[in-house]
């Protein structure tokens, strides 16, 4: 008799756990179908459609949920069986409608020029990721807030989905964005050590997704290139100087003549500049500062003595 009182109440736990469910805290599915499986921890190889056709959010109860269920269920088996349903009230969150490239890029457009007064003739907005897919009705879908300003680059902007005033859904979207910039491009390959000329360049307007590199925008022309530079390329500021023929820090023969009698003095240059410039020495001997009126690469001619 006890044996059999074991068995019976085994039988019964076992009964109970087939129809004893808990309701998920929120259910999110592509598409507008919700069966017994997407909203319950459902086991059974009978799977109850309870919603169709949704394409707004819907707040559950566990006893709304119980009815829907015996009901479906009846009908797809003729059997009728009770079920319980445990858990607290939940949401169901259809993502049925696609918001594609057009719709999103479109959209952050106007939020960005909303938000932060983005100027649409500096920036190109280009959708990177794939298409999403969001709830159709009764909700509200806005970009989440940004900073003050945008660069160029990849970004991820969050779009959120509010339903009856609270957050329920948030998805990243990667975009791509262009900026607008300005700069002087070669019209020809330009050797190392080479001096640009007018014809070698030109100033033109571009739309790029680097935003570290740091573009000359000084009229290049007289500088002299640091190494090879392609044709048909944007100069960087690394890629040219202006040198001249004495640089601030080189040593310099400092000379002095009169008559037939010509003296040399070794002295480092405290100024740059090219033939015919007056620039300040120091005598790397008594430590004097001269000034010298440059004659060729190296060499400065004794003006006067301070």
């Amino acid at each position: 008799m006890f044996v059999g009182m074991i068995a019976q109440s085994l039988h019964s736990e076992q009964n109970q756990k087939l129809t004893s469910f808990y309701l998920k805290p929120r259910i999110i599915t592509l598409g507008s179908q919700f069966r017994a499986s997407d909203i319950l921890n459902w086991k059974d190889d009978v799977n109850p459609v309870l919603y169709e056709g949704l394409t707004a959010p819907l707040r559950l109860t566990p006893n709304a949920v119980k009815d829907l269920l015996v009901s479906a269920y009846q009908r797809q088996t003729g059997n009728s069986i009770e079920f319980e349903i445990n858990g607290n009230d939940s949401i169901l969150i259809p993502l049925s409608g696609i918001w594609g490239k057009e719709k999103l890029e479109q959209s952050l457009l106007q939020y960005l020029k909303k938000e932060i007064q983005l100027d649409e003739d500096n920036f190109r907005i280009y959708l990177e990721s794939k298409p999403v897919s969001l709830p159709e009705k009764n909700v509200e879908i806005v970009w989440r807030k940004v900073g003050r300003g945008i660069h160029a680059g990849k970004r991820i902007f969050p779009l959120d989905v509010f339903f009856e005033g609270k957050l329920i859904y948030s998805i990243p979207v990667g975009f791509l964005i262009e900026e607008k910039k300005l700069a002087w491009f070669t019209k020809r390959n330009i050797e190392p050590k080479e001096i640009l000329q007018e014809y070698d360049v030109e100033k033109k307007v571009f739309f790029t997704t680097d935003n570290h590199t740091e573009y000359d925008l000084e009229n290049p022309i007289g500088k002299t290139a640091l190494n090879a530079i392609p044709e048909g390329v944007a100069l960087q500021r690394k890629q040219t100087r202006r040198l001249n023929m004495i640089e601030r820090g080189s040593e310099v023969n400092l000379v002095y003549t009169t008559g037939n009698i010509m003296l040399k003095v070794r002295t480092r240059a405290l100024a740059s500049g090219n033939e015919g410039d007056e620039i300040d020495l120091l005598n790397l001997s008594s430590n004097r500062r001269l000034k010298g009126k440059i004659q060729s690469a190296g060499i400065c001619l004794l003006e006067n003595a301070r």
